[in-house]
């Protein structure tokens, strides 16, 4: 029936300082471990869900999609949210893949969603607009050769650039 008391004496290291209690030092680790676990765990659920919307063809930067992201409280599993997504009309039952697919890229700064054939084909326009060949004027001697009285030759030749100073 011997109890066995912890000795209250203090035991002091080299430098005259107490030596912290180990137990009480595993326990602050065990604390701050369990917290980074508990974020940890918060995080990968977050990311698990949104991967779950995202192959299920919910774009989360659309505004409009988004609400029902927020809204959504049922399995998260793909084909599950796809088909209250689709029920619930925020996107067309249409593609059947499931998945966004691949050629589907959000364009800079507006979060908007289009294919790459649709890049393409806005760039391929771009391209084709600067590769159009010069405008040319018309030929001078011909509308010179057009002009019906006196004022219209001057409204030509002014047009084109040329002064006449003639005092007469």
């Amino acid at each position: 029936m011997a109890e066995t008391q912890e000795s209250e004496t203090v035991e002091l290291e080299d430098g005259d300082e107490p030596k912290r209690n180990w137990r009480r030092e595993l326990e602050d680790r065990a604390k701050t471990a369990e917290t980074k676990a508990s974020e940890l765990e918060t995080q990968l659920a977050g990311l698990q869900r949104a991967e779950a919307f995202r192959s299920a063809g919910i774009d989360p930067n659309d505004s409009r999609q988004s609400y029902f992201v927020k809204g959504y409280d049922g399995e998260i599993e793909s084909d599950a949210i796809r088909a209250a997504a689709v029920e619930a009309g925020f996107i067309s039952g249409e593609s059947g893949g499931g998945t966004v697919p691949d050629n589907v890229v959000a364009l800079p700064g507006t979060g908007d969603a289009v294919t790459l054939h649709q890049e393409l084909a806005a760039q391929q326009r771009i391209a084709d607009a600067g590769v159009a060949p010069p405008v040319q004027a018309p030929d001078l001697n011909a509308q010179i050769g057009a002009t019906q009285n006196e004022a219209e030759l001057k409204a030509l030749m002014r047009s084109q650039g040329y002064e006449f100073d003639v005092q007469g």
